[in-house]
């Protein structure tokens, strides 16, 4: 019988590991997802993190772009809070946007062609909240 009692302890610890509620490392955080596009394209091939500021406790949070599109779920998602946020979109082939394979069968070098506004000295701020497990915050970049 102790045994059994060990067993459903033990199930309900590992349930409660494995809920989470959203929580990861003792923080809440939030799923987002949403779509960049610049100059009113998609950007095809990049990558977006969140960085936590003013108070907002957390690591760095991010996502590949992929077809105009991001899903930062990595580790439970970005944590609540204010967020400073980078943007990179890699034009590998010369012609503004997607990789293509080149000589060798491998693809080009990744250059990132959005101002430094969107990234290195990013203007760009997010205020994730915990109102649900999953945000939408899109990103309408322009030159």
């Amino acid at each position: 019988m102790t045994s059994v009692y060990r067993l459903l302890g033990a199930a309900c610890l590992a349930l409660a590991f494995s809920t989470g509620c959203g929580k990861s490392g003792g923080l809440d955080k939030v799923v987002v997802e949403g779509d960049v596009t610049y100059d009113g394209n998609p950007v095809q091939n990049g990558e977006i993190r969140f960085h936590p500021i003013e108070g907002t406790e957390g690591p760095v949070s991010g996502a590949p772009i992929v077809d105009g599109h991001y899903r930062a779920v990595a580790k439970g998602g970005v944590p609540v809070g204010k967020h400073s946020v980078q943007i990179e979109a890699y034009d590998t082939t010369g012609n503004g946007g997607s990789s293509e394979m080149v000589a060798g069968g491998r693809t080009g070098a990744r250059v990132n062609y959005l101002p430094d506004k969107y990234h290195r000295t990013s203007e760009l701020t997010v205020e994730i909240t915990g109102d649900s497990s999953q945000t939408t915050e899109d990103f309408n970049l322009e030159k």
